[in-house]
C-alpha cells in the first residue's frame, strides 16, 4: 500500500499495461484522449468495463466526453451508467486497486491536486471488488449503448447555447458540482424522440415536478391504451419507456419506484 498524488498518469497506464484479465474503472467524468491512450496500452484479451455518470448535464458542461464512451464501446469495453456516482476507483486483474480523488481525466491524472491509495493487499482488493460488483449489478445502474450515445448527441445539437462574454481558454477541468439538470432542454428533447419515447416523455412533462413515481406515470395508462389500442399491456410499455430514458440520462432512478427528471 501506498499513496499516490498527481501526477500518477504513468503509473495508471503501467497498471493497465499489466493487467491481464480485467480493468474496472467508477470515474463520473471521462475525457475521450485518456480513453484512447488507455486502451493504446492495454491488453487486447483484457477485459474493460467503466462505470460513470451518464448524463446530459455532464456531457453539456464538458466534464463527461460522449465521444471518449464511444471509443470504449467501439473497442468491446463495456460503459454503465450510475446517475449518482461519485467514487473513483481503478480494479486491476480484481489483484491491484486505486482508491481516489481523480477522475479519468487529464486534470484527475496529471494537473489537479488529486490524492489517492495503491493497494495490493489481497483482502482489501477483493472487498474493493465485491463492492464495483455489487455497484455493476444494482437496479440503479443502466447500460449505456450506441444508440444512447448517438440520441444523447442529438439533442445536445438542439440545446440553446448561451451567450457568454469571451474569456481566455485555459485548460482545466470542471469542478465536480452538484449539477443535473438541463435547463431549457424540453423541446430539444422532444423534437429527438417518436413513438412510444415521445409519448411517454410527454407524459412526464404533464407531471408538474421534478420528482415523480411511477404510479404516476401510470395514470396515463388510459390515455396511451387509447393511442395505442393493439397494445394490451401498456404498463410494461410505460416501464420499458422510463428505462429507455434513464439509460438516456434524462432521468434518474431514485429507488422504490420514485424518479427524477434531469431537464426542464
Amino acid at each position: 500500500m501506498r499513496i499516490l498524488t498527481n501526477p500518477w498518469k504513468k503509473d495508471f497506464l503501467n497498471l493497465v499495461e499489466d493487467a491481464k484479465q480485467s480493468i474496472k474503472i467508477t470515474s463520473p467524468f471521462v475525457k475521450e484522449n485518456i480513453c484512447k491512450e488507455l486502451f493504446d496500452v492495454k491488453n487486447r484479451q483484457t477485459t474493460f468495463e467503466l462505470i460513470t455518470s451518464f448524463k446530459l448535464a455532464n456531457a453539456l458542461s464538458g466534464s463527461l466526453d460522449l465521444s471518449g464512451l464511444e471509443y470504449v464501446l467501439n473497442n468491446e469495453g463495456i460503459v454503465k451508467n450510475y446517475p449518482r456516482l461519485h467514487s473513483k476507483i481503478y480494479l486491476f486483474d480484481e489483484k491491484k486497486a486505486v482508491i481516489t480523488s481523480g477522475n479519468l481525466t487529464n486534470g484527475g491524472l496529471l494537473t489537479n491536486f488529486e490524492y489517492g491509495i495503491f493497494i495490493d493487499d489481497e483482502k482489501l482488493v477483493a472487498n474493493i471488488s465485491k463492492d464495483f460488483n455489487i455497484l455493476s449489478n444494482s437496479e440503479i445502474t443502466g447500460i449505456v449503448k450506441r444508440e444512447h450515445i448517438l440520441k444523447a448527441n442529438e439533442i445536445l445539437s438542439k440545446i440553446p447555447k448561451v451567450s457568454l462574454p469571451k474569456i481566455p481558454v485555459v485548460d482545466i477541468e470542471t469542478p465536480e458540482m452538484s449539477f443535473d439538470i438541463v435547463e431549457d432542454a424540453t423541446n430539444s428533447i422532444s423534437s429527438s424522440l417518436s413513438g412510444w419515447k415521445l409519448d411517454v416523455f410527454n407524459c412526464l412533462i404533464s407531471i408538474n415536478k421534478q420528482e415523480f413515481t411511477l404510479n404516476e406515470v401510470y395514470f396515463f395508462e388510459k390515455k396511451l391504451n387509447a393511442m395505442y389500442p393493439n397494445n394490451q399491456n401498456v404498463k410494461a410499455k410505460i416501464r420499458q419507456q422510463i428505462q429507455f430514458l434513464r439509460d438516456l440520462g434524462l432521468i434518474e432512478f431514485l429507488a422504490n419506484g420514485k424518479y427524477k427528471k434531469l431537464w426542464n
